[in-house]
């Protein structure tokens, strides 16, 4: 029995550091990326899996702007940071079927089909969790181009992709606002994705 007390009595008295430790982490990179630590991890594959379905997008061409461009904004509410980071690994992509990006990051409200006055960009990065279901509907449907958001809960709100996360990631299509933003995939891509409809 004094066996046990010696190896439980350690972890007993070091659970509050580890759990604190543990918490201390989370919200130090919350706070960091103005993520918590899923969003942020949700992040990171998105920005891997955008180049790809950009790729995947029957009739890119009609997405480019001036001089054969693909123009990707990056769209954040209140994490400038975050969005700022995440236009810099879009920036770092050189082509997309051999056009190359211009990456800019915008806040929410200035995408807005109402303030926006410049032509449409050629799809939709965002970079932050919690943008109202109206707002992903609308974008993709009056700019009619690919607004991707890697978060939980976008694509069925209204993002024509992300991410369907289970024993592995795939990419996460919305059919249904694909058609009404007037996108659509090649077969192949389809093949391997999740389709929400």
């Amino acid at each position: 029995m004094s066996r046990w007390r010696v190896l439980i009595t350690p972890l007993a008295l070091c659970w509050p550091l580890l759990l604190g430790g543990w918490l201390y982490t989370g919200q130090a990179m919350a706070e960091r990326t103005g993520l918590w630590p899923e969003d942020e991890q949700r992040l990171r594959v998105g920005l891997k899996l955008f180049p790809a379905c950009l790729g995947a997008l029957e009739g890119l061409e009609r997405h480019l702007g001036a001089g054969d461009v693909l123009h990707v904004v990056v769209v954040y509410e209140g994490a400038l940071d975050t969005a700022r980071q995440a236009a810099q690994v879009l920036g770092g992509v050189a082509t997309v079927r051999d056009h190359p990006l211009r990456v800019e990051t915008l806040p929410a409200h200035e995408l807005d089909a109402e303030r926006w006055r410049r032509g449409p960009p050629g799809a939709i990065f965002v970079a932050t969790p919690g943008l109202s279901s109206g707002q992903l509907r609308t974008w993709s449907r009056e700019h009619g181009v690919l607004v991707f958001s890697p978060f939980a809960g976008d694509v069925e709100r209204g993002a024509v992709a992300g991410l369907h996360v289970a024993d592995r990631i795939l990419p996460l299509v919305n059919l249904g606002q694909a058609e009404r933003a007037g996108i659509r995939f090649r077969s192949f891509f389809l093949q391997v994705a999740k389709i929400h409809e």
